[in-house]
């Protein structure tokens, strides 16, 4: 069970390795700051999962546990902020970016300096925030996950407005199921995250891919209706 639970951990890290580097390709061809975004949440979500997949098999270290703790928060305030530049003015997407980056530095200061209790994480498996000795780190958390998946979740429904295209469908059903792994987690269910993980980074590459194909072909028919607002 150790190993298919790291196999699935690497699995889904992997994935978001290859979705980075399509998302950072576009970013070098379009310098938008959406891909920009979304290419660091995903970089920072293959982190997560691979740190999940070491710690599944090898315990957690101090260190491995910032790693994954940090990461695993920032990116989703990645996300968000990514889905920002999509969605809302440029000024007020940078806004946004600025606030949950000075949290974002705030939390890494915060788990820096804060001892990490290898008693509570003894187990080696998924775990939540239990494994700081000063909960105060903790309280980073919400204020950057909670903002970054309304975010990702309210610009997948407005892309799904507008447009009614499958991609969005494709975004929200992807951002839910990963929000829906770290809830269960939380409350006590964290065998379900490595399968949420992969799933939900595989729904958001699909969604991406398919956003992709719509900026194409909106390109090559203008006439055909409003953008695709994607990572193409």
């Amino acid at each position: 069970m150790t190993c298919l639970t790291a196999g699935l951990h690497a699995a889904g890290g992997l994935l978001a390795l290859v979705f980075a580097g399509e998302v950072g390709r576009s970013f070098l061809r379009r310098r938008a700051p959406s891909s920009l975004c979304w290419f660091v949440a995903l970089v920072l979500f293959a982190a997560s999962a691979l740190a999940d997949a070491v710690a599944s098999l090898a315990g957690w270290s101090p260190w491995l546990y910032r790693l994954w703790y940090v990461a695993a928060a920032w990116l989703v305030a990645a996300f968000g902020a990514g889905t920002a530049y999509l969605v809302f003015r440029r000024a007020w997407a940078h806004a946004i970016l600025a606030v949950l980056a000075v949290i974002g530095m705030a939390m890494l200061v915060a788990a820096a300096r804060t001892p990490v209790d290898l008693a509570a994480l003894s187990d080696g498996g998924p775990v939540g925030g239990e494994g700081w000795a000063d909960p105060g780190v903790r309280a980073y958390s919400p204020l950057l996950t909670v903002p970054g998946a309304l975010l990702l979740l309210g610009g997948a429904a407005a892309s799904w407005w507008r447009a009614r295209h499958p991609y969005a469908l494709w975004l929200l059903a992807g951002t839910l199921v990963l929000s829906s792994g770290g809830a269960l987690t939380r409350f006590g269910v964290p065998a379900v995250l490595p399968v949420a993980n992969l799933i939900g980074v595989w729904m958001l590459y699909r969604g991406h891919r398919l956003a992709r194909e719509a900026h194409r072909a909106h390109r090559d028919e203008p006439a055909a209706g409003g953008p695709a607002r994607g990572l193409a």
